[in-house]
């Protein structure tokens, strides 16, 4: 049954709407669903290390090295920023243009990495669900395995969400204003991350 103290608040976290769902949402509602996948592969292995990190008692080194993931926050803020401003500025049919490959997996990275918080998220929530001194490496992979399923799961169905909006944008008018408010959601997605410490 400790399995669910780990199950309910990770999927509960991986669920609420925060900067890296609002820069999912914008990068499907501009670019489309398969070019966005990427992106959530990023973002998933980003919080898959962190809890590898967690596991493996590398919470307090992760926090140490404090320094090197401020780095990795702000490139992640500048990244979402010249993409907000490409939004901005780019012609109605220039939305097309795809943002996968490793370019996509390295941004939704670099946004979950940018974010030691989730190491203590799951430094404070995985001691609830198991002895951490305990685990044997199948009960870890089970746990990451889990972790990834759920997160995946999560952002996977923003992305059908989004998606579905972004099917009703028809006339070159509305993908500017679509373009426009992605370029906001990115711009407030990268303040949000910004802002935190």
């Amino acid at each position: 049954m400790s399995i669910w103290f780990f199950i309910i608040p990770f999927t509960l976290a991986a669920a609420l709407p925060g900067p890296a769902q609002g820069a999912l949402i914008a990068q499907v509602l501009t670019r489309g669903g398969r070019s966005t996948l990427t992106f959530i592969l990023g973002m998933v292995a980003g919080n898959s290390l962190w809890l590898v990190a967690a596991i493996s008692g590398l919470s307090a080194l992760a926090l140490r090295f404090e320094a090197a993931f401020v780095i990795v926050k702000w490139l992640g803020v500048a990244y979402l920023l010249f993409i907000a401003w490409k939004l901005w500025t780019s012609a109605p049919d220039g939305i097309q243009a795809q943002a996968g490959g490793k370019r996509g997996l390295v941004a939704g990275m670099l946004l979950t990495l940018g974010n030691p918080k989730a190491v203590v998220f799951f430094g404070a929530v995985l001691p609830q669900a198991f002895d951490l001194t305990a685990l044997s490496v199948s009960q870890i992979a089970v746990i990451v395995a889990l972790g990834l399923a759920i997160d995946l799961g999560v952002q996977v169905a923003y992305l059908m969400v989004a998606a579905r909006a972004r099917a009703f944008i028809r006339s070159p008018h509305q993908m500017r204003a679509v373009n426009r408010s992605a370029a906001g959601l990115m711009a407030g997605s990268a303040a949000l991350i910004a802002m935190r410490s």
